[in-house]
């Protein structure tokens, strides 16, 4: 053999970090001067030894001389295709590859999560290096000149071993983003042969002997399958011819690590990332260029998984295999160089030892609110308890076997200013000597700090319905009752349900149970002096929070009234629900006097809101201003909807607001409405006609006042994200 290029000196210098050993730098040069020159860098360096201090030979066998040392070598064979492997291997054509446990894997990151980066060469590397996903390493592109982000295997392993860390790479860029840890000390030596004529030589050569030399971490980056992917197309003989020649290389390598008697050593070979059907190198998140491979010399904690399975149709079911994250963490487990568990920031888990979690993501609820909370979820492990961190507190211990999920609910108690953040968190399966752990960052979490309910709440408060555990629901201020409008209506025509509030509880009424009479619905009876809608000029705000588990498909209903509501010109107060399309339900007020005397808002179009989430309600008259008001909250868009605002109640007789002595609730004051809507006659049953179709209607939390609430009181109501039953008492 002959060397390609003249040699080039060996770039020496004295590692300032360490103080211990010489840091060595070589730079691109021939293959057979480059064993030799290398071969006294790899003296002036001092070769390599284990925790213990044994020192290997350089490659010949020999007798140990103590505890076996544990070495890891990693090979990046850059676009190296995983069918292409394994079409390879069923033909014997990669018979040294064909020597390990070669299994399906992603590349890039979830799509769609904050870890998602491109499927291209310095993401991977930086992935490759790290355990991480761009969000944490920073390196988003194949821009030349990027700064790596957190640390490295190398470094990590500086912090645990005494070994030499060496790295022979085909690409200028790989070397560039390598030279911080060279610099360091963390990189003992660092081999560029992008230069080289024979990149493929170049690379195997250095490896080679820095696996004689005995280093403790080595890792070998070419770049030659996807050159020939890219120039020929992977269907080509070229391309193929490539792969034999990498096989052959990673034989060499393979072959040098079984020599040493005191040294045991991990083999991880990827391809980084696959290419696009056409052969390109164009990093999106499909298939074809999220699919590669790692192949280990031993069997993975995951058993045969992954192992010559089919590249599936979609990304979803690629992500239940194992990423190119897990090779760092499965390096520095073997190495025993793993952070502890409050330290552990590393997307991927390891693939030998104790299993972790799989398939762990995070996901944000109730944002933009001050019960924001990060719901984790992951594949469980039957066998093993479940700790949960966050950025390195423990915010769960000893969830159960088999547990699923965690919802961060405990986040907003150490927010105090509004704002987005993200979060880390570990997630530890098992304890011990068997604990094993993975780590996510979460999406933006978007808080805002509670706005205190008003305490001039309390002030007017006639009867308020906090709705509890248990029917009847109770007035917690004495002043009214509520119940089934008959006696005869059966236990589920109302029942208790979630409330708006974690922890709360609601009521639904379900107008599909009717008495014979055609009584339906829940109705609220004031006591004597009690009814806000009385008086010449009454002043009142009833408010309540509600929630339509769909949509009436037709004409319109009630959801609160003390009127006859088959006509808004009967007298009294209505609030009602009219059909609309999509996922969307109108909204709408009325009040009344009798004789067709009448005022609404708003009738065209009505006030739409969104059905299955609870919103809260304000309505208020003003009979001393004749003025009416409506305000519509949305909890989930956190949007504020000032229906009507100083409306003009007209000619309405303010005094004939109280035709009925009791309010129907999910219902009209007769409690009657169905059947007088369809114009029928007891006895009723359901559905008897269908002008107006029965419904449900949940609400929450549902008061009288007998005065008008301020915008700023309904405003610290809807921001507050309490129940009224909060406010301290008087």
């Amino acid at each position: 053999m002959r060397a390609d290029h003249p040699a080039t000196p060996v770039l020496a210098r004295t590692s300032t970090d360490l103080g211990r050993r010489r840091s060595c730098r070589v730079a691109p040069w021939g293959r057979m001067a480059a064993v030799a020159m290398l071969s006294l860098a790899l003296s002036a360096c001092g070769g390599s030894d284990d925790s213990d201090g044994d020192t290997p030979g350089a490659g010949a066998p020999g007798t140990p001389s103590g505890p076996a040392s544990r070495h890891a070598l990693i090979i990046d064979m850059d676009s190296a295709l995983y069918g292409a492997v394994q079409s390879g291997m069923a033909a014997g054509t990669l018979p040294n590859l064909a020597r390990l446990q070669v299994q399906l894997a992603y590349s890039g990151g979830v799509a769609g999560t904050p870890g998602q980066q491109p499927t291209l060469d310095m993401p991977g590397w930086a992935t490759l290096l790290t355990g991480t996903w761009a969000n944490r390493h920073g390196v988003i592109s194949n821009a030349p000149v990027q700064v790596l982000r957190g640390a490295t295997l190398f470094q990590l392993s500086k912090a645990r071993n005494a070994g030499q860390n060496g790295a022979a790479v085909a690409s200028a860029e790989l070397a560039q983003l390598l030279v911080a840890d060279h610099d360091a000390g963390y990189l003992d030596t660092m081999a560029d042969c992008s230069l080289n004529a024979s990149t493929l030589d170049c690379v195997s050569g250095h490896a080679v002997q820095m696996i004689g030399g005995g280093y403790r971490t080595v890792v070998a980056q070419f770049r030659s399958a996807k050159d020939a992917a890219v120039d020929y197309g992977v269907g080509s003989p070229n391309y193929a011819a490539t792969l034999s020649k990498l096989d052959r290389a990673v034989g060499a390598m393979l072959d040098e690590t079984a020599k040493a008697a005191n040294s045991q050593w991990l083999i991880v070979v990827t391809g980084n990332h696959g290419l696009s059907a056409n052969s390109q190198d164009d990093g999106l998140p499909l298939v074809p260029e999220s699919a590669t491979f790692i192949g280990l010399n031993q069997a993975s904690n995951s058993g045969a998984q992954g192992i010559g399975a089919p590249v599936p149709a979609t990304l979803a079911d690629l992500y239940g295999y194992a990423s190119i994250a897990d090779i760092a963490p499965t390096v520095l487990g073997y190495l025993d160089a793993l952070p502890h568990t409050a330290q552990y920031a590393l997307d991927g888990g390891r693939l030998l030892g104790p299993q972790p979690v799989s398939r762990l993501a995070a996901a944000v609820a109730d944002n933009n609110s001050s019960s924001v909370s990060v719901v984790l979820t992951w594949t469980p492990l039957p066998d093993r308890t479940v700790d949960v961190l966050r950025d390195g507190r423990v915010i769960a211990s000893r969830l159960p076997a088999g547990t699923a999920s965690y919802t961060d609910n405990q986040l907003t108690a150490d927010l105090t200013a509004k704002g987005t953040y993200q979060f880390s968190y570990t997630v530890q399966a098992g304890q011990g000597d068997a604990a094993a752990s993975r780590a996510i960052i979460s999406p933006p979490v978007s808080y805002v700090p509670p706005v205190p309910l008003a305490a001039t709440l309390r002030n007017g408060l006639v009867s308020y319905y906090p709705f509890s555990a248990t029917l009847p629901p109770v007035d917690a201020q004495g002043n009214s009752t509520m119940g089934p409008a008959s006696p005869d209506l059966p236990a589920s025509a109302g029942l208790v349900v979630p409330g708006p509030f974690a922890g709360t509880h609601g009521l639904l009424v379900d107008t599909n149970f009717v008495a014979t009479s055609g009584l339906e619905g829940y109705r609220l009876t004031p006591a004597n002096g009690f009814d806000v809608s009385k008086g010449a000029a009454p002043q009142f705000t009833i408010g309540f929070w509600f929630k339509a588990p769909e949509c009436v498909p037709r004409s319109n209903v009630t959801i609160l009234a003390n009127k006859n509501y088959v006509s808004g010109g009967n007298a009294g107060v209505a609030i009602g629900m009219f059909s609309s399309s999509g996922n969307q339900c109108g909204i709408a007020f009325n009040i009344g006097s009798g004789a067709g005397v009448r005022a609404d808002g708003p009738t065209s179009p009505y006030t739409q809101v969104t059905v299955g989430r609870w919103i809260y309600i304000a309505f208020s008259v003003d009979g001393v201003a004749k003025t009416m008001n409506m305000v519509v909250f949305d909890s989930v868009t956190g949007a504020t909807n000032r229906v009507a605002t100083g409306k003009s109640t007209g000619a309405v007789d303010m005094s004939k607001l109280s035709p009925f002595p009791q309010w129907g609730i999910g219902e009209d004051g007769t409690g009657t409405y169905l059947m007088n809507k369809c114009g029928a006659t007891p006895p009723y049953t359901v559905g008897q006609c269908t002008t107006a179709p029965p419904y449900q209607h949940m609400f929450g939390d549902l008061a009288m006042w007998n005065r008008v609430l301020t915008d700023s009181e309904l405003q610290s109501i809807f921001l507050s994200n309490k129940p009224l039953s909060t406010l301290p008492p008087n």
